[in-house]
């Protein structure tokens, strides 16, 4: 079973002192309890009232959050009706340690997709990727402008998406070559592939991208999508970009990219060959990516399946290139 990271007993009495302090401002019943809960980017914590109601309490450190605009869109996919769990509260207080972030969700009652899939087996499993793609495709239907992380306003960072897709990529690109440089050839190569394709990705429509769509990111109540947690990656760019990277990490028996496209394509059609092109070169662009984030993690076998996989891609290239 996945643990959260050991945290320091300064931390996490910092944030037990965090958390009483801003827990009256949204909630009218007295904290009962406090769970720490597991977290890549963020420190995230379970609360219970003494009535029994959960909220999930979200910590970061300033430059690391973007509680503001996560709610924000939170809030226009609640208005398109995405299924995604109420915000109670965002705001920021100061401590010893200097400032800290905080934004408060409502808990979700159910089970992740990926929890869901392994207890129901393949054929139930298969039914909610299926309303997992229905629900992406709800997400899709937000538009946006510009083309990377978007702001409060849903606008990107990038007038172009082969702005963002291959020039915003070369510091990772650098990070990668530093990291194993025996990879140098096919990252040369996966590279070449993305700049023959840049007309057809500046050709590109912006939607909301979730930008961690998993089935670690979908919550399954009573065999239906309950919520889609996790916001703080959202981007604008094209939707098939959503679709690539659960083919890049979660593609599995249990959760199949062809059973979440035959959901998605229940509500909104994706034009075949653009599909296919797409969601490889953003597996190329997210390994790529991978080298530096397994780094960071300690995460050796990670740096060589990223490896691996890019040279997968390139070269299987002439099944799926379109340029």
């Amino acid at each position: 079973m996945n643990q959260p990271p050991a945290q320091p007993e300064d931390e996490r009495s910092l944030d037990a002192a965090v958390i009483s302090k801003v827990w009256p401002r949204f909630h009218d019943a007295e904290l009962a309890g406090t769970r720490r809960l597991k977290g890549r980017s963020h420190r995230v914590y379970e609360c219970t009232d003494a009535r029994g109601a959960a909220v999930v309490v979200r910590l970061s450190a300033p430059q690391r959050a973007r509680f503001d605009i996560e709610a924000s869109l939170v809030e226009r996919c609640r208005d398109a009706g995405v299924p995604v769990p109420a915000i109670r509260y965002v705001g920021s207080e100061d401590t010893v340690a200097g400032p800290v972030s905080i934004m408060v969700q409502d808990r979700v009652a159910g089970e992740t997709l990926r929890e869901h899939a392994k207890r129901i087996g393949p054929e139930g499993a298969g039914n909610a990727v299926r309303q997992a793609g229905e629900v992406l495709a709800r997400i899709h239907q937000l538009s946006t402008t510009g083309f990377g992380s978007v702001d409060a306003s849903l606008h990107g960072t990038d007038s172009k998406f082969g702005n963002w897709f291959i020039d915003g990529l070369q510091a990772k690109l650098d990070d990668a070559r530093r990291i194993e440089p025996t990879s140098d050839r096919i990252l040369d190569r996966a590279m070449a592939l993305m700049h023959a394709h840049r007309a057809m990705l500046d050709d590109c429509s912006p939607r909301l991208l979730h930008g961690d769509f998993s089935p670690d990111n979908v919550i399954v109540e009573s065999g239906s999508i309950a919520a889609v947690i996790d916001w703080e990656a959202a981007k604008s760019g094209p939707p098939e970009m959503d679709v690539g990277w659960w083919d890049c990490f979660f593609d599995s028996p249990l959760t199949q990219a062809r059973e979440l496209v035959s959901g998605y394509e229940r509500r909104s059609k994706f034009d075949p060959e653009r599909l296919t092109t797409l969601r490889h070169l953003a597996v190329l662009r997210i390994m790529i990516g991978h080298f530096s984030w397994t780094l960071s993690v300690g995460d050796p076998d990670g740096i060589k399946h990223a490896a691996e996989r890019i040279a997968l891609e390139v070269d299987t290239a002439a099944s799926w290139a379109s340029a």
